[in-house]
């Protein structure tokens, strides 16, 4: 195998351990037992993240990373444990090279609020969930597979349309000029990645009065007759619920009630800033069947 970077070309004759694991990840032509053992593939994916490795070498380097510079905070350790007397374990400092260590999220904390201070406060916050009953990700699936066997298609569908939807923000300016974006994706319990961004306005594109809010965001369902499709979008994956009395046993049910404040109440404007938060135009219309 031939390495080649910009600046410099090497020979590599041994293959790294996560370029291991990404080619049998790799889906090819034919039949793959790894890709259809269901609950043993989720298992497998589990058990090559290389973050033991990493962590074990971090442990073994750490003279690499000036250790010593941290001898006052070894001894206020050994003092306290001293008078515990309980025995300190070794001391390993983690790099912010070591994603989701303290210093990591720490540099990117401070990296976000030089971007703040540089071009102001963010005005919009916009969260993208991943679906698994996307079209690309249920046409990858064979015969008796789940969305939920194969997280690696997941990661790769989701990936993929982020990168669309940061390029119909930024690119063809659907909200207006962006000056600056910060996004974090997390991932849910369940599997699936969802991430929230955060984008700042020029002074032209900014949201200052209620027509704006309504120009971008819509608590209103959408008219059947006119874009059918929106609807069923809205009505199946944007409606809250149900909670209350129609479902106690919802998550978002804290000590009887809504911990979400659902239902919303009737609005025939927007109101803005409302102990911080605008009320969303939500006017009374014919009710509307949702769901089963």
């Amino acid at each position: 195998m031939e390495h080649v970077e910009e600046r410099r070309i090497a020979k590599r004759t041994r293959v790294t351990q996560l370029q291991y694991y990404a080619y049998r990840l790799s889906q090819r032509n034919g039949f793959s037992i790894l890709h259809s053992s269901g609950k043993f593939f989720q298992q497998y994916i589990a058990y090559v993240k290389t973050e033991v490795s990493r962590l074990h070498f971090l442990g073994q380097n750490q003279k690499d990373f000036r250790i010593e510079l941290y001898r006052g905070l070894l001894d206020a350790l050994e003092c306290r444990a001293y008078n515990e007397n309980i025995r300190t374990g070794k001391l390993i400092i983690l790099p912010s090279s070591f994603q989701g260590s303290p210093r990591h999220m720490q540099q990117n904390y401070q990296d976000a609020m030089a971007v703040v201070r540089k071009f102001g406060k963010p005005d919009l916050f916009l969260t993208f969930t991943c679906n698994p009953s996307w079209s690309e990700i249920l046409n990858s699936m064979e015969e008796v597979q789940r969305p939920e066997d194969r997280p690696d298609i997941i990661v790769r569908v989701f990936n993929m349309k982020l990168k669309e939807l940061l390029e119909d923000i930024c690119k063809h300016e659907i909200f207006g000029t962006v000056l600056a974006y910060i996004y974090v994706i997390e991932f849910q319990k369940r599997g699936l990645p969802h991430v929230h961004i955060l984008l700042t306005l020029d002074s032209e594109s900014k949201i200052r009065t209620k027509d704006d809010i309504n120009k971008f965001v819509n608590a209103e369902l959408p008219d059947p007759c006119t874009d059918l499709r929106l609807f069923q979008i809205v009505t199946k994956c944007m409606v809250h619920g149900p909670c209350r009395t129609i479902n106690i046993n919802s998550p978002c049910m804290r000590d009887g009630q809504c911990c979400k404040s659902f239902p919303k109440q009737f609005k025939d404007d927007t109101e803005e800033n409302v102990n911080g938060y605008p009320i969303y135009r939500r006017r009374a219309t014919e009710p509307v069947q949702v769901g089963k």
